[in-house]
Order: structure tokens, then sequence, then C-alpha cells
């Protein structure tokens, strides 16, 4: 019976999800191909309305072309108003270069600047130093632009990137953390507009810059919890906070989901989700919070959740696992990478599989860990399947959630650290993404394939030359007419087009 009832459930969701995609409605995003950095605030990466322009029974090739400029040092992501006007946010990893947060103009199809707005100036040389973190840039229903950078949220206007308006947002639940510590990492919007991002922050005392931070603090866990912040987008105001029961790295994720406006947070252990009603958050305690690591597994927290219909879906090892399991008696499996799937309605429906589980990473040189998916899984709606990799390992995979569980769908051979780009209509879907060639270790590597694989089957249909490298945890960003934009961290911006070999 309860196989039964979770089969219908299954079916009405992907109803609902046919139907919203037909629609081409994203509430409240501006309507273009991307007006947010993972598409909606489910953070879903399904980009419909992008096309593959190669073909899938001849060979193809990839023809790249270059910005003439090399200014856009540390890019993050862009957005579109539509197919002439392009905007790109970045400035934020100031471990890699970054000099703090700019949003620019750029010609889609030459790549050249039209404007240029750096909104903070950051010398990361220096010891005492604001942290430059990346934020994010995203175009809401007023076809604004609004950039979260730091403690701040600027909006643009986006015809020459003047100042409309711009608010310094609370550093914590009493809002005495120090600024140049403080940053909120993204931010997505409800469907009325309402803004809620979330902090992060470095340890006091700390002069590290970028995700390095977490990485290379004496304790970067001696920090306070994060914050919910709920932002009215037309003045900027905040309208309520609340505090998260830990310290969050991952990204926030929201969904309306039966008539209530949930977000989601991962943190170190639990999923914790929160209601937002009449102006002010809740703690919703009759859902979660829901255990999904603990001290023994070995396994290391979520950097996002998606919302996948029914069900929110994310992996675990947003940071590297480096246990070695060979050693283990009996037989340890828990430090692998677990693909959860939790259902919105019932938080005690749960599925969990380990794809990887026993998959040891190559030997050295280079080293690699035994598992790390710093980047969130990408999802496709209308057949509950979510795409998931493993850079330990180097395996990339599509499972299906069916109703007694995830079923693997195909698994390749692919090292990637990047966010997953799924592009196309129903029948014609391509998942883009990021390769490592084989060699090269994690974080330093020199050089970038970008990769298109069917969908469906996970066959190759077309892959670039190698690149210069791109900064973990970005995306290959998809285009009108058939490109993708590739953000090289050394501040240069290729145009990828997939035609077929003649």
């Amino acid at each position: 019976m309860r196989i039964l009832a979770l089969s219908l459930s299954m079916v009405l969701s992907m109803v609902a999800a046919i139907t919203q995609a037909a629609d081409g409605s994203n509430p409240p995003w501006y309507l273009s191909l991307m007006a947010s950095e993972a598409y909606d605030s489910g953070r879903t990466r399904l980009f419909e309305k992008a096309n593959f322009t190669g073909s899938f029974d001849r060979p193809n090739v990839v023809d790249v072309l270059i910005s003439p400029e090399d200014v856009y040092l540390t890019p993050y992501n862009v957005v579109y108003r539509n197919a002439d006007s392009m905007f790109v946010y970045g400035g934020g990893y100031g471990d890699q270069g970054g000099k703090g947060a700019f949003v620019a103009k750029v010609d889609s199809t030459t790549l050249k600047k039209i404007w240029f707005k750096q909104l903070i100036n950051i010398d990361t040389s220096q010891t005492g130093s604001e942290w430059d973190y990346p934020g994010v840039v995203g175009m809401l229903k007023d076809g604004l632009l609004y950039v979260i950078y730091g403690y701040q949220l600027t909006k643009l206007d986006p015809r020459d990137g003047s100042i409309v308006l711009s608010t310094q947002l609370p550093t914590s639940a009493n809002n005495l953390y120090p600024l140049r510590d403080t940053s909120y990492n993204g931010f997505v919007a409800l469907p009325d507009g309402t803004i809620i991002a979330k902090t992060v922050y470095r340890q006091l005392g700390c002069s590290e810059q970028g995700f390095s931070a977490f990485l290379h603090c004496p304790f970067p866990e001696l920090v306070p919890n994060s914050i919910l912040v709920a932002i009215d987008p037309e003045t900027l105001s905040v309208i309520d906070t609340i505090e998260i029961p830990a310290f969050t790295v991952g990204r926030v994720t929201s969904v309306r989901f039966e008539g209530k406006n949930y977000i989601y947070v991962p943190g170190p252990k639990f999923v914790y989700r929160f209601i937002y009603e009449n102006g002010s958050f809740k703690e919703d305690t009759q859902w979660g919070p829901v255990q999904y690591n603990d001290d023994v597994s070995g396994q290391t927290p979520a950097s996002a959740l998606v919302v996948m219909n029914d069900w929110v879906v994310f992996t675990t090892n947003g940071a590297t696992v480096q246990q070695d399991c060979l050693s283990a008696s009996p037989p340890c499996t828990s430090p692998w990478l677990t693909v959860w799937a939790i259902n919105q309605a019932d938080s005690s429906k749960q599925f969990k599989r380990q794809p990887f589980a026993n998959v040891l990473p190559p030997p050295p040189p280079p080293s690699y860990p035994l598992s790390f998916a710093p980047s969130a899984p990408t999802v496709d709606l209308l057949r509950n399947r979510i795409f998931v990799f493993d850079a330990g390992p180097g395996k990339l995979a599509a499972l299906d959630l069916e109703p007694d569980g995830w079923q693997v769908t195909w698994m390749v051979d692919q090292r990637t650290t990047e966010f997953m780009a799924l592009i196309g209509p129903r029948n014609r879907r391509v998942l883009v993404t990021t390769e490592i060639p084989d060699g090269q270790p994690l974080e330093t590597n020199s050089t970038n394939y970008v990769v298109w694989r069917e969908a469906e089957s996970g066959r190759e249909l077309a892959r670039s030359d190698q690149l210069d490298p791109i900064l973990s945890g970005t995306m290959a960003e998809p285009g009108y007419a058939g490109r993708m934009y590739y953000l090289g961290k050394s501040g240069e911006i290729r145009k990828l087009t997939v035609r077929p070999a003649r």
C-alpha cells in the first residue's frame, strides 16, 4: 500500500512539473532563459529553453570565441534579460585572485564589454581586509539586477550598471559579528519576490580569503550560527530574521509547496526547514530537523538541497573525505557519498543510496580524496532523475527515484567539481559539465574540458579542447542560440558553440 501511495504521489507531482514547465513561468524571476544562477529557487539547474545545437547521431565539433578582455577576475555566474543582454557577476573568490564584487554587461555574441561596475574594492594582500567571498547576481520580475556580496545587497539598473538602491544586511542574530568577517552566500526568492538570504562567517582574527577560510582558518567552526534574512525587494529593508540552529555553509533553497513557502537549509548534521508566512519565519519542527550525518560516518556536510517535485534531494561530502575504507574491519561503507531524498509532505519517507561505494580513487600521483562533491546535484523534474558526481573516484551518474528507492540509470567516468547544467526540452535533454583531465589534481588543475552528454543514456555527444581552468563551484553557463559560456578564473570568457562536424 505504501509503495502504491508513493507511486501515485510521484505521478501527480510529475504531472504538476510538466504543467509548470509548459507554461514557462518561474516566479518571481524575470522571464528569460536564466535569471537565477540555478534557474529557479528550487536550484534544479534545469534550463529547458537552452538548446543543444549539435547532432545526436554524428560527430560534433566545438567552436570557441574568447573575450577580447580578461577583466572578469574570478567570475561566478551570469544572467540574461534577453538574448542580447548578458550580465556577469564575479570578483568574490579572494583566494583565487578576486578583488571584490563586480557586475558587467557583455555582448553575448562578440563578448565585448558594454559596461563594468566594481561594487567594492578589496585589497586581499592586507591581513586586515574584508572577506572576499562569492555571492550572486539575479534578475527579478522587475527586470533589475540584484547583487548580494559580503554583507551588502544592491540593485543595479541593467542599462548602465548604475546603483538604484543598496543596503547593509545584519551580520548575526544580535548583529554584532564584525562586517569584515560576514558574508551572504547567494539568495533565492519566494513567488511574491521576497528575497531569502543566509549568512556565512570567517573565524575572528583569520585573514584567509574565499573558500579557503573554511579550509585554512585554525578553527573555522568557532563562529556564530547562521541566520536567515527575509528582504523586501522594492525597499531592500529587512522584514524578518531567524537564527538557524547551526553554522551552515551550504546555500539556501526555497519552494512553494502545498500552499506554503518553505526554506531548506543543510546543516552539518541535520536538514532544517523553515516556514515563511505573514512576514515572519518559524522553524518547521513538525517536519524536521532531519538527521542525515553523524559523528562516526566519516561523511561531510551537503552543499545545498534541490527540490525535485515532492522531494528534496542532495548528496553528502561537500568537503573532502580522506578516510581509507580498505583498512576498516568489517568493511566500511559509511564515508562514501550518499544520495538522499526526503519527502516534503512527510519527512519520515526517505530514500538513500551510495552509488559509488567501494569505487576507489586511482592511485597517486596525484592524490585524490576518497570522496568529494562540492557542488549540488542537478535534477530533471519530468523524470524524477538526479545527476550526481564524486570527484574522488571520478564518477558521474544519473539515478531515478522509483517507488522503492534510487535506481542507477547510468554511470560514466568523469571527474568534475562544478555544477552541472541540464539543457533542452524534454525529448532532447543534454547534461553539460566540466571534466578535469586525467592526472591533474583537484583545485589546482591547469585545464578543463567541457563535455556534453545525452541525459538519457550518458553517451558523450561533444567535448571541447582543453581550456584554461574554471573555478571550483561554478558552472558552464547555458545561453541563447545553443551557446555555453565558460568563465575562466583568469578573467576571460569563452563562448562555446557545438555544431555537427562537416
